[in-house]
């Protein structure tokens, strides 16, 4: 099948509206044969479903009356006995003589007991209640600026990336090169991998081992799940993480993305693998797209096997220019000052650490290695210690990446600060739980630390027994923790600018979809569209589209902030069917 190319989509877009009027006489045949039949079914689900929803359903779904009366049951619940149930509300409007004699009783009884003039005593406060009505105090008093200017960890610039790329393109072999190359795995535990590996036939996989833990990802060889890892070089501090290439592990590749300051794109430069990424089931579409969806707007795109194409630089030439166009396509709109590329070897390690003079067919290359980038890189944020009046007036917030018990009476909630400060003793609001919980200590890289600061992967340790509901179950993965005198908001509904991407068919009112917020997802729908650009009035949403819409969270609330408070917790993907279909930003709660 021929790639569609963009007025192919824009034609798309118009011409696969319903209008009943511009249908031709086969369609419009097609339509008034299968509308009884769907009416007569539908009858039976919900009678307030009206003719232009079942229209519109025949329409899209080709007016095949079992998938229309599928996608209608998606989008509109039971209603089998509206009827009954109004009738019997009727029956009973009026109060039976019994509830007459009942309420005459209750009217006396109360009139005694206000005469008895017995005031209802005051609750004693729990100790969870206390906790909302003020702040516990830090354990230590400590000099916060002092604290963060004297500490050698956050002296070093701090920054975070995500490995993407389609599956096999070697993310995690070059990660696990990355981290022998710079002493955060040392050789003998390579050596250990490597006798490992080959015993299952697998020998080329050692490397990608370092991060691939589980069986499951070693006897796959591909990872299931993200992979952060802490390294860092005589300059700077680094978060590597690790993202799933596979399709069927996009959600866990959106909790990685939004765990990063900027995108790491791995690309396969072995003839046909690289073109195999961008076909239609490729992965590497998807992950540029969700990147830059997700706020990241910088990527450092490295170009992986070089060495199996004998470090062509005409090959290096065409992947760049296919790839430099695609990155800065309206489509995905990465500014071209924003976008490198590096020719690499992970398995052999050429590049990534150092050159290898000794290759003749690579002395074209004059750029950095990959680790001379990484320390290089300008992604925005300075080392905590020059930005310390800005960290310490920002109100404190972190998002949930991992919650396990460590023993009958504690349990840990590991996750990425956001914003602000926070000292063990502090009390923390966990949304949507509403539980109030004061941290008993906080750990960096396994050792306890005096303040967790913004930027920094840390974990915090709380006592089971300070949990409203006992459970710590309670508290999971897309949860924020904030400080209890300004909390994140919990909400049902939301209002929401969406960018639409391309679509198998139409997004109408009702839909259901998976909505996804950091590395949390909910089931949602659409729940109400309020315009869309270019002042079009329609019933549903097309690809390429961009509207303002109303989303339902179908499930407990979802914590959330407007897009202009804090970018990164307000941005939402959307996906149906295990396809990215957009992406948007919150504009009101």
């Amino acid at each position: 099948m021929a790639d569609l190319v963009d007025d192919d989509l824009v034609d798309y877009s118009e011409d696969e509206e319903f209008n009943e009027d511009k249908l031709n006489d086969e369609d419009y045949d097609s339509l008034y044969d299968a509308l009884p039949k769907l009416n007569g079914k539908v009858a039976q689900y919900n009678d307030q479903i009206g003719d232009l929803d079942l229209k519109e359903a025949l329409y899209y779904n080709y007016f095949n009356i079992d998938d229309a009366f599928n996608e209608l049951k998606e989008r509109y619940p039971k209603k089998k006995q509206i009827a009954s149930v109004t009738k019997a509300k009727s029956n009973f409007a009026s109060p039976s003589p019994d509830d007459k004699v009942t309420a005459a009783q209750n009217r006396s009884v109360e009139q005694d007991m206000s005469e008895l003039k017995i005031g209802t005593p005051e609750k004693t406060p729990t100790p969870t209640d206390k906790t909302v009505l003020k702040n516990t105090k830090p354990f230590k008093k400590i000099n916060l600026p002092e604290e963060l200017t004297s500490n050698e960890t956050f002296k070093k610039p701090r920054k975070s990336f995500v490995v993407i790329g389609h599956v096999d393109a070697g993310k995690s072999t070059l990660m696990g090169r990355l981290l022998f190359e710079v002493g955060a795995v040392d050789g003998k535990t390579v050596n250990n991998l490597v006798r490992q590996a080959e015993k299952l036939g697998k020998g080329s996989f050692a490397l990608a081992w370092v991060m691939d833990q589980t069986s499951e990802e070693r006897n796959r060889g591909v990872t299931v799940d993200i992979c952060a890892t802490n390294f860092e070089t005589d300059k700077c501090r680094f978060v590597a993480i690790d993202a799933p290439g596979h399709k069927d592990f996009v959600p866990q590749m959106i909790g990685g993305v939004s765990q990063a300051d900027f995108a790491v794109l791995v690309v396969d430069a072995i003839g046909g693998e690289f073109e195999s990424g961008f076909s239609m089931d490729g992965q590497t579409k998807e992950h540029v797209i969700l990147a830059k969806s997700l706020g990241l707007d910088r990527v450092c795109v490295v170009v992986n096997k070089m060495d199996k194409e004998n470090w062509a630089e005409i090959r290096y030439k065409e992947i760049v220019s296919q790839l430099n166009q695609f990155l800065t396509s309206c489509e995905i709109n990465f500014d071209s000052s924003k976008i490198d590329f590096i020719p690499i070897s992970g398995l052999t390690g050429t590049n990534v650490a150092k050159r290898d003079g000794k290759i003749q067919e690579f002395s074209w290359y004059k750029g950095p290695t990959f680790i001379e980038y990484l320390n290089q890189v300008d992604t925005g944020k300075e080392a905590i210690t020059s930005d310390i009046d800005t960290v310490l007036q920002e109100s404190f917030r972190m998002v949930v990446t991992d919650v396990h018990e460590i023993s009958n009476s504690d349990f840990e909630i590991t996750g990425k600060v956001d914003s602000g400060v926070i000292q063990p003793g502090e009390t923390i609001h966990v949304n949507p739980s509403d539980e109030y919980l004061p941290i008993q200590s906080i750990t960096l890289h396994e050792k306890p630390i005096n303040v967790a600061v913004r930027g920094e992967i840390v974990s915090f340790m709380f006592k089971k027994s300070n949990l409203k509901s006992k459970s710590f179950e309670d508290v999971r993965r897309g949860d924020i923790l904030s400080q209890i005198n300004s909390p994140v908001k919990a909400v049902k509904n939301f209002t929401v600018r969406l960018n639409l991407f391309n679509m198998k068919k139409p997004l109408l009112v009702g839909t259901p979809f998976v909505l996804f917020r950091n590395n949390y997802s909910v089931p949602a729908r659409l729940s109400k569209i309020i315009s869309i650009e270019g002042g079009k009035k329609k019933q549903h949403l097309v690809s390429k589209q961009v509207a303002t819409a109303e989303i339902e969270i179908r499930d407990r609330p979802l914590p959330l902030t407007n897009y202009e408070d804090t970018k990164t917790l307000g941005r939402v993907v959307i996906r149906r069917e295990g396809i990215t279909i957009g992406a948007g930003i919150v504009v009101d709660l």
